[in-house]
This record gives C-alpha cells, structure tokens and sequence, in this order.
C-alpha cells in the first residue's frame, strides 16, 4: 500500500490554480490600461517676417502772387523839334495796339499801355501753390523661433466604466467565494 503524503484532492489543487492565473490576467488586464502613456514632444521652428512701413509726408505751400510792372516812358525828343510831335504820336499809336492778357485755371498775365499816365503796364497774378513730396521706408524684420509643445495626455475615466469594473471585481470575488464554498 501506498500513502500519500498530498492529503488534498487533486482536483481541487487544479482549480485553485486556474483560478490564480485567471485572477493574475485579470489584474494584469486591468491594471495595463492604468499605465501611462508615452508623452508626444513636438518640435518646430517659426520664422515670422513682419514689414514695418514708415514714410515722412512734407508739404510746401506758397502763397499767391500779384505782381505789377510800370515802365514810365520818357518824353520824345528827336533831334528837328517838329518831327517829336510826329514820332509822339506815333509812338502812341503803336502802344496803344499793346494789350494782352492770358489766364490759365487761377493764374493770370497781362501787358497793356496806359495813355494816360504814358506808362506800359504789366501784371502777373500767380494763384497759390502746393507741393506734396512723400518719402516711404520699408523694412522687412524676420523673426526666428523655436517652439516645443509638449502633449501630456490625462487619464479620464468615465463614471459607468468605474462602476463596470467594481459590478466586475465583484463578481470575480462572488464566484470564487461560491467555488471555494463547494471544495472546502
């Protein structure tokens, strides 16, 4: 006769065993969603061109001119006295055909004789004046940086996956109390 030194059944010793293994899975299965998850590291390099424009406006304005020539004609005087009267006359009727006038847009000129204080008469009249002179400056300015961004991500569980997993670990416990009840 043989005697056994295992006082246990031996059916008994295989279902605590794949009980142990389905457990540690178990814990191991749940357990790996738990881990954390490598962290992503984005590197890039921003090049940012801005241009600054600047520019200086300068206004010259001059004002309006009226300007009047009078040459005072001088008394004929020939060398036969009878003949100035003849030369004076003329003289006049020649300066009489004397007379223009020209306008564009404001400005204005003219000539003209005044018989009556023998005088040719010339006149200018010159509006106002503007000049606008506008010196721009532009300027590129380019803007080199790095930028990292680090992805970190956070666990979230959701509240039913929470509950799904304690209904879970208590029925694991439930059946290998009923299981253990029926061997022991």
């Amino acid at each position: 006769m043989s005697t056994s030194t295992n006082p246990e059944n031996p059916f008994k010793l295989f279902l605590k065993v794949i009980l142990f293994i389905a457990f540690y899975f178990a814990i191991c299965i749940a357990l790996h969603g738990c881990k954390a998850k490598p962290m992503e590291n984005i590197h890039t390099v921003e090049t940012v061109i801005a241009s600054k424009k600047d520019s200086i406006k300068t206004t010259v304005i001059s004002g309006a001119i009226n300007d009047t020539l009078r040459i005072q004609l001088p008394k004929v005087q020939t060398a036969k006295p009878e003949c100035d009267s003849i030369t004076k006359a003329e003289l006049q009727r020649v300066l009489q055909l004397l007379n223009s006038h020209k306008k564009s847009g404001d400005n204005e000129t003219g000539i003209y004789y005044d018989s009556l204080r023998n005088q040719i008469v010339a006149w200018q009249k010159i509006a106002q004046t503007k000049n606008v002179n506008t010196a721009t400056n532009k300027e590129y300015i380019y803007l080199k940086g790095d930028k990292q961004i680090k992805y970190i991500q956070i666990k979230y569980i959701p509240l039913w996956v929470k509950i799904l997993a304690w209904i879970g670990f208590a029925s694991i416990l439930f059946i290998c109390y009923r299981i253990s009840r029926i061997f022991i």
